[in-house]
């Protein structure tokens, strides 16, 4: 089965953790089909415009805000493992190819 990969903005603040592996969730609303397995592909955004810089990680669990805040309905935290572009590549090619998502 293919995994999908969902292409999504970023601060550089917030890139620089997850590629140091410090930041391992995602609070993000719950407006696409996430699933555990999908990959994020997270896309630098600076200035109104995208840097150019990405990065791999992979969905390991999905809270869901609301279960536990009040008022947080239609907002995840997405819990995240980063990847190299090397592993990615790996995890991409065992799960049989890739769905992209926009």
């Amino acid at each position: 089965m293919a995994v999908k990969i969902h292409s999504l903005k970023i601060a550089p603040q917030y890139m620089d953790a997850v590629v140091a592996g410090q930041k391992k969730a995602e609070l993000r609303r719950s407006d696409r089909d996430y699933k555990v397995g999908d990959l994020l592909a997270l896309c630098e955004w600076k200035h109104g415009k995208y840097t150019g810089r990405e990065w791999a990680s992979v969905i390991t669990h999905i809270l869901p805000a609301g279960d536990v805040i009040a008022g947080a309905e239609g907002w995840s935290v997405l819990s995240i493992r980063s990847l190299s572009p090397t592993d990615a590549l790996v995890y991409i090619f065992d799960q049989g190819g890739v769905d992209y998502v926009r």
